[in-house]
């Protein structure tokens, strides 16, 4: 049986408090694609925090494209680019250079 892809990755506070996932296409493990953001935090509370906020504005402007460079991951908005997937699990967001959380893949059942 084969190892099954990542296509979705789970974002968390700094905190690990649950806000949200990133899906990616064709697959998280490939070089390039697209992605789109699903901006779902468990505490209601946590809908006024910087990082949700900075998060659904990402997402109301609907899908970006992701780019490897090494083992980060960097995903822009019409050639900007907004957020760096680091290899040390932090979420950069990267106009504010603001650690927004961390991130890991989605594991399947």
């Amino acid at each position: 049986m084969s190892a099954e892809v990542t296509k979705a990755i789970v974002l968390q506070t700094t905190e690990e408090e649950h806000i949200g996932f990133t899906l990616f296409h064709p697959d998280f493990e490939t070089n390039s694609g697209d992605c789109v953001f699903v901006v779902v935090p468990k505490k209601a509370e946590l809908f006024d925090s910087e990082e949700v906020l900075i998060l659904l504005n990402i997402k109301e402007a609907g899908e970006h494209q992701w780019v490897r460079t090494d083992e980060d991951v960097t995903v822009s908005f019409n050639g900007v680019e907004q957020l760096k997937y680091a290899k040390n699990g932090n979420l950069i967001h990267l106009p504010t250079n603001k650690v927004l959380g961390i991130w890991f893949p989605a594991k399947g059942k």
